[in-house]
């Protein structure tokens, strides 16, 4: 698949639902405020931060008071607007938002001491080459913090989603577990140091949870 293709397919779901997402993930998700705790008690106070896949920006503005600077981006303008909005209204400084490809970061090598990606990397085709770019701008011994909607834990899970798929063309790729996510992680180059599972009694679906790390005696391999 060409790249215009993958983005735009990648794109067009959340682009329709921007206006709401923030009400869609209050519906689907109630383990999200406890998330987002877990995501900040990761987060050492003065890190560089890039969040890929921001979406409307919520785990930017929960880790914002830890972290000195985020960049934080998604492949969908519209929900980058609904994020700047809420930013704005907080009248936080440090949050930097920008709509880019994560198949290809336009940052430095090595710049980021922490790289989250919430939520995403089952909602990508190839989710190896996300991960090879964030290899690529942390920092040696900069950690990843990687979650994602626990289909693969059931056969009943992956039958809910593919109906759930079928009625609301929801773009999941992977349907994947515990034991996947680790091994797509460790292909990349980063190591497991950490990892969760987490659910809320009315959530239809776990939340898998890794923290990764890049080797500490790596330069620029």
């Amino acid at each position: 698949m060409n790249t215009d293709k993958r983005v735009k397919k990648e794109r067009k779901h959340w682009d329709k639902l921007a206006p709401r997402y923030d009400r869609y993930i209050e519906k689907h998700w109630k383990i999200y405020p406890s998330l987002l705790d877990k995501i900040a008690e990761d987060i050492e106070t003065g890190s560089t931060v890039l969040d890929v896949a921001t979406g409307t920006g919520s785990v930017a503005l929960r880790v914002a008071q830890r972290a000195s600077r985020i960049h934080a981006i998604d492949i969908s303008g519209p929900v980058i607007e609904e994020a700047k909005k809420k930013v704005d209204e907080k009248g936080i400084k440090n949050i930097e938002f920008s709509v880019e490809d994560a198949y290809s970061l336009p940052f430095n090598d090595g710049m980021f001491d922490i790289v989250v990606c919430e939520n995403a990397l089952h909602n990508m085709i190839e989710p190896a080459k996300a991960l090879s770019e964030i290899r690529r701008v942390l920092k040696p011994g900069g950690r990843l913090i990687a979650t994602v909607a626990g289909i693969g834990e059931s056969r009943r899970f992956r039958f809910m989603m593919t109906i759930f798929k079928f009625f609301t063309a929801f773009p999941v790729f992977h349907k994947l577990n515990l034991g996947e996510l680790a091994s797509m992680i460790a292909k990349s180059g980063l190591a497991t140091m950490k990892k969760d599972i987490m659910k809320h009694p009315k959530d239809v679906f776990p939340v898998i949870y890794i923290v990764a790390e890049r080797s500490n005696s790596e330069l620029n391999t």
